[in-house]
């Protein structure tokens, strides 16, 4: 009873332009047009002087309409969700990343390793450094399928909300920078399993596949090596077995799209972690700091 995957766009490999444009100095203010004016794509406002909208936190929802009529929003493994609106529809409403700045790959995953030590594991859990600058935000909360007899297919999507960085309007977009990591594990099995997802490096030239130079964005670091000529890159830092992030889905409204299934009388625990990676050497000099990131989540058929 696996779910089709929902098909995604031919120029995959060619991944929107305005995420080249942001990352190349030269083109930098061509990247601020571009976006303003591709606003509907990822959900933005506008973009002005770094800004886009106010920082709203985080969000998540089940769709109206939807099929998931037995699926259930949990702020914690034990608890219904906190609210439900006129409709009857489940969400829920936590903070966003406030006050960020970049931190590493190697940092965050080691944070990521402690919160799932802790028990009953639910909310926002925050990586601060020693000044009090946030480094990454966790959001973990529970989607129950209460049916008694039937497994339930759905697609989870994720948004970019609004984003700002006050205090260097070079860094006027977060998708230079951005990493998304989604753990989704059936509550009670121990496991952590989880992808990365960021926006596609510019020096790719159209291979996902780990081939010679792979398009998608590395974890964190990475060296240059070079063969027949040709500048590569190659991932240094590995989480786990996994160098390359997955890229943003394109095309879309959603940044993330993870096409997934739960069994009956079974629960999914999600944790939403993001941060801006400060070992992206394409991107150096042009870090957010004092940053604000709020993300809208959504499950539907």
């Amino acid at each position: 009873m696996s779910k089709e995957p929902k098909p995604v766009p031919e120029n995959d490999a060619k991944f929107p332009g305005m995420f080249s444009l942001a990352r190349n100095r030269a083109l930098k203010k061509a990247a601020i047009w571009t976006l303003a004016s591709s606003a509907a794509l990822f959900g933005l406002v506008c973009l002005v002087g770094g800004i886009v909208g106010n920082n709203r936190g985080f969000t998540t929802r089940i769709d109206r309409g939807s099929s998931l009529k037995d699926i259930v929003l949990k702020s914690t493994k034990n608890h219904e969700a906190g609210s439900v609106d006129e409709n009857g529809v489940y969400f829920l409403a936590a903070e966003g990343l406030t006050n960020a700045r970049p931190t590493t790959a190697e940092k965050v995953f080691g944070f990521c390793k402690d919160l799932y030590k802790l028990e009953d594991l639910s909310g926002t859990n925050v990586l601060y450094d020693d000044a009090g600058a946030q480094l990454a935000l966790a959001y973990t909360f529970y989607l129950e399928n209460a049916s008694e007899t039937d497994d339930q297919d759905f697609t989870f999507y994720i948004s970019l909300g609004a984003y700002s960085a006050p205090t260097n309007v070079k860094a006027n977009n977060p998708y230079a920078y951005l990493r998304v990591l989604v753990y989704a594990n059936v509550e009670g099995q121990g496991t952590h399993a989880h992808t990365i997802y960021a926006a596609p490096s510019d020096r790719g030239i159209g291979t996902v596949d780990g081939g010679e130079n792979d398009l998608r964005e590395c974890v964190s670091e990475y060296t240059d090596v070079t063969v027949d000529g040709t500048t590569l890159r190659r991932p240094t830092y590995f989480d786990e077995d996994v160098g390359y992030c997955t890229n943003f889905s394109p095309n879309t409204a959603e940044i993330i799209r993870q096409d997934s299934k739960i069994e009956k009388k079974s629960i999914l625990r999600y944790t939403i972690v993001t941060y801006f990676e400060g070992n992206d050497y394409e991107c150096r000099g042009d870090f957010p700091e004092g940053a604000g990131l709020s993300l809208s989540a959504h499950f539907g058929d």
